[in-house]
């Protein structure tokens, strides 16, 4: 069956590996689309629940083009403690789910786990650096290459990034 290996790895990650929250830091298109749908890599920064030190992972993701990640959403995340490079990662898409995962990692998400997928509310700024435009940007590159927008969304959505430096 194709995946199963994967899928065996990430079921061993969840009944044996440490929990940790997950936050996409980056997301690239790797160019590649698989039945219509893109082929993204994503960078997490991983902060586990135990308070050991935080660290980055990476993994590619063939994803919906209408549910691309954006950065700043945050996920539900198991790791080999041994070796970092070794993590899953769960979406959940129904009640059960959230309600399984708001338990798996009381108050990471929420009560109810619907912060799985979302983006974490971050504390107000004076003014947006020039850096977190340009990764606003880029953010919107890849939704524009995925076919996610069109031109004219790219157009107004970079004006309304620009507009708030």
């Amino acid at each position: 069956m194709f995946g199963s290996k994967k899928k065996q790895q990430a079921q061993n990650l969840m009944a044996t590996g440490t929990r940790a929250v997950g936050t996409i830091t980056h997301v690239r298109d790797t160019g590649m689309t698989v039945n219509d749908n893109p082929r993204v890599s994503l960078t997490f920064r991983i902060e586990p629940l135990d308070g050991s030190p935080g660290f980055e992972g990476s993994k590619k993701a063939t994803v919906s083009r209408v549910q691309v990640p954006q950065v700043g959403q945050r996920y539900p995340v198991w790791f080999d403690a041994a070796d970092h490079s070794l993590f899953a990662y769960a979406t959940v898409d129904d009640d059960n789910g959230r309600a399984q995962i708001a338990a798996l990692f009381p108050g990471a998400f929420g009560a109810d786990g619907s912060g799985v997928g979302m983006v974490a509310a971050a504390a107000p700024s004076a003014a947006t650096s020039a850096t977190d435009v340009a990764e606003r940007i880029r953010q919107l590159d890849v939704l524009k290459a995925a076919g996610v927008i069109d031109d004219a969304e790219y157009a107004d959505q970079k004006a309304r990034i620009l507009a708030a430096l």
